[in-house]
This record gives C-alpha cells, structure tokens and sequence, in this order.
C-alpha cells in the first residue's frame, strides 16, 4: 500500500505560500513604486475609445490648529527671535513678494517683485545706503499704490517712520492722471532727503529696465525734472553720490536717443 502523506519538496515543486516577513514588505514598499492598475470599466472604456472623463477636483482638507504654525511666513515667525534691523529688511522683502504676488512688468514676463527688488539693491550696492529703514522702504515703495495694502497695516508691521516714507513715495490713485503726477513731483520736492535718494533709485532702475522700450522718452523727461529740483536741497553725501550717479546714466541714454535720431534723420 502507497503511503499518501505529504511528498518531500523537490525542484520542480510549486513555490511556498509563506508571506515574506513584515519588515521586508514595509522596505520593499518604499522601494518599489506600484502603479495602480485600471478597474473594468475604465478599460472596457479605453478599447472602445470614448473619451476620458476629467479627475475630480480634491477637497481642501481642513487646516488643523497644530498646523497654522506651520502657515506662518519664516521671517514673520523669527522675528520675535531675531528682533535686529536686518531682520525688518528681510521682513519687508518677503512681505512686498507676498503682496506683488502674480503682478507682471511692462514686458507682460517679469515678476513686478523684480524691481521693488532691483531698486533696494541700488540703493544698497550702488548708493550705498545702509539704512536699514529706508532699504525696507524701498521694499515696501510700491504696495499702497499697486496693492490692496494700506498705510495702517504698513505701520502695525515696520513702525511708523517706514510707513511714512512708503506713502511719500506714493500716488494719490484718487486725483485724475496729469493732476497726479504734478502732486506727486510737488510733494518729493518738499520730501526729506532719505525719500529722495529712495526715488534717484526708483528712477535709476527705470531708466534701465526702459531703454529698449517706448516708456524711455516719458522716463528720461521725468528723471530730468525731478533730478534738477533734487540738486540743490542735497547735503549728504550719499545723497550727492547717488544724485552723480543717475545724472551720468540719464546722459548717456540722451546721447545713445540723440545718437539714433540722428541716423534715422539721414
């Protein structure tokens, strides 16, 4: 009589059943990216080729209350550890970022950040201001006029001193355009020197970024206004400095649209 019991594993017998351990499945998890495979119907739908339908939009999960820390912008959030005034420019920087969020330049490409941006940089690189105020400022020049900011939340978060050079370098929106313009110059005539170094900036990085374009002519008759009203009532010599510094840029786009009215003339 045969015995029936269980047969001796060989070569040719079938694989064992037996699960791989718990750890190996946790690591090969991480290691190995399964794709998930399509239901019946989605390729019942794909072999007669109708159209896919569009993934549903995800709900928004709920924020909890451990995680609104965690929302909180990093410079905001150190700043009751790092009080310094370097930290207030920081501050300001991430603050116009925030507020010029999706605003382009005349160009339709650029960030608009990029000048708020350019024109701190001159002031510090170029000028040489080391005012830690005033290079917030200059962060800040452009979120009244362009932005939903107002001069009370400007004030709550960089001190008054700050808010009031930004509303100085500010358009009044409210007074129709030739009329704004002649008060805006009247009141950056009587403005103290720091808001007149901040707009040379203003106005060096626009005759910059407008030499190829249309806005130059518009660019260099304003710079030349405010440059010859600037001249006299400046007594330091940063201010001096930088008010040499974007007279010779002035120049010398003159001379190159001087230049090329010239051949085109011929």
């Amino acid at each position: 009589m045969v015995n029936r019991g269980t047969r001796r594993p060989t070569l040719m017998s079938k694989k064992s059943s037996k699960k791989p351990p718990k750890s190996f499945r946790a690591f090969r998890k991480y290691l190995v990216r399964r794709r998930p495979r399509a239901g019946k119907k989605k390729i019942r739908a794909r072999k007669e080729g109708r159209p896919r339908r569009a993934p549903a939009k995800k709900r928004e999960k709920p924020i909890k209350k451990k995680h609104l820390r965690a929302r909180v912008p990093s410079t905001e959030a150190a700043a009751p550890v790092l009080g310094t005034p370097l930290q207030m420019m920081l501050r300001a920087a991430s603050f116009a970022a925030r507020k010029h969020m999706g605003q382009k330049r005349a160009d339709g490409v650029t960030p608009y950040f990029s000048h708020v941006a350019r024109v701190a940089f001159i002031l510090s690189h170029v000028f040489g201001v080391r005012d830690e105020r005033l290079l917030a400022a200059a962060f800040l020049h452009d979120t009244v006029e362009d932005t939903a900011t107002d001069y009370d939340e400007i004030e709550a978060e960089f001190g008054g001193s700050v808010a009031d050079m930004v509303v100085l370098l500010t358009k009044n929106n409210m007074l129709p355009k030739p009329k704004r313009e002649r008060e805006y110059e009247q009141r950056l005539r009587s403005a103290p020197e720091s808001v007149k170094i901040a707009k040379m900036a203003d106005l060096f990085d626009n005759l910059s970024d407008r030499v190829t374009s249309i806005k130059i002519l518009k660019t260099t008759a304003t710079a030349e206004r405010l440059l010859k009203a600037f001249g006299p009532s400046l007594r330091t010599v940063v201010g001096r400095s930088a008010h040499v510094k974007t007279s010779l840029l002035l120049r010398k786009i003159k001379r190159v649209q001087d230049a090329t009215a010239g051949r085109l003339a011929t």
